[in-house]
């Protein structure tokens, strides 16, 4: 039981520290753009925390009033540059920072581990002539030697306006990109490329939704948490989780494809209140009520809209937008069995017993309800 209440007292301390929207990834985004003259602009976004030797690190180079000129920050910079191993034809491009904007942030804002102060950085570069006829094959590729938080979105603009955005992760080659768009009829890769390419993009996606449950979306984890603590009998469980599964993927999906909309300044704070509700229940009422189902059903029409808010946020590829989304479902999905299957372990050797309610499910309740009534204050102000 010391586990469990150390547990509980770890949620409270790093939960009161969340930002008021919970549902966003530490990523790094890095914007490439191919204008017709040849010039290419870059902007990169990203969370130097790692790099720069830790938080108390970061914040002392943040407060650089020149920090193109800074050496430790201009060293940084050009260890990023060389990571970003971007090429045309083969060819290395050949880039350089032009402008800098530092996060301007307290230094305890800093020392939040679910703060990510980002830094933007402007690069500037010429692309290399192209041979005649050549498609201009565009490939990346981002060093492991440097500490880019992942995933990392990739968006190549062409100058015709076409574009493509990847996921990837440090390490991993980026599918190809023509600068020039093939001839009408012409297919841009090869089946066995588009197939591989279809396979890559799926298990990144289910990847990220996983992640969006453990560890980063505590939220979600507290309200599946609460479902856990206010049913003993595995069946009833399994089916108001199957009800959430299938609320928030009707809403996921709908949000998707633009049919819904719904700010999120409402999505918010309601969710942190349907966490507080779950709870509540759980400390008011020994059984669960056959309206409980409802209830999660609906709620889970309301995660569904944060789920949608954080794949909006990541993006979804042109090309394979369907499979990308289910994936993305189901790596949730599993990332809320992963929950469950914790709890159990944690617990499970307790729940037949007449001090499990008294040792957990009212001190694990109190701890969630009290939480989510806070994280509800935050998100409203």
């Amino acid at each position: 039981m010391r586990r469990f209440a150390a547990l509980l007292v770890a949620l409270l301390l790093g939960g009161a520290a969340l930002p008021a929207s919970a549902h966003l990834l530490n990523m790094t985004r890095i914007d490439v753009d191919f204008a017709a003259g040849g010039e290419i602009e870059v902007a990169v976004s990203i969370d130097l925390t790692r790099e720069a030797g830790g938080p108390g690190d970061y914040y002392a180079l943040s407060r650089a009033t020149e920090p193109l000129r800074e050496p430790r920050l201009a060293a940084l910079f050009g260890r990023l540059v060389g990571a970003m191993q971007l090429q045309v034809d083969g060819v290395p491009l050949s880039l350089t920072p032009v402008a800098v904007t530092l996060p301007q942030q307290s230094e305890a804002e800093f020392r939040n581990p679910v703060n990510w102060p980002m830094t933007g950085l402007q690069l500037r570069g010429v692309l290399p002539p192209l041979a005649a006829g050549a498609p201009g094959r565009v490939l990346a590729r981002f060093d492991t030697a440097f500490a880019f938080e992942e995933p990392i979105a990739l968006t190549l603009h062409a100058a015709d306006g076409r574009k493509m955005t990847r996921w990837l992760v440090a390490g991993q080659q980026s599918p190809k990109f023509l600068l020039q768009a093939p001839p009408p009829g012409a297919p841009a890769t090869s089946d066995a490329d588009t197939r591989r390419a279809g396979w890559t993009t799926a298990f990144e996606y289910l990847r990220f939704g996983f992640l969006h449950i453990l560890p980063k979306g505590l939220d979600h984890v507290l309200f599946v948490v609460g479902l856990y603590l206010g049913t003993r009998n595995l069946r009833t469980l399994l089916m108001l989780v199957t009800s959430f599964t299938l609320a928030h993927s009707v809403t996921l999906i709908l949000s998707s494809f633009g049919a819904l909309r719904v700010p999120a300044a409402i999505v918010e704070p309601a969710i942190a209140l349907s966490i507080a509700w779950i709870a509540i229940e759980n400390l008011l009422f020994v059984r669960v009520s056959v309206w409980r189902a409802v209830i999660v059903f609906a709620f889970g029409l309301l995660h569904g809209l944060g789920f949608a808010a954080a794949l909006r946020e990541l993006g979804l590829p042109q090309q394979n937008f369907l499979g990308a989304l289910v994936s993305f479902n189901v790596g949730v999905e599993l990332g809320q069995l992963s929950v469950v299957a914790l709890a159990l372990l944690l617990t499970g050797w307790l729940r037949q017993r007449s001090s499990y309610r008294r040792l957990v499910v009212v001190p694990g309740s109190l701890a969630i309800a009290a939480l989510a009534l806070l994280w509800t204050v935050q998100r409203l102000v």
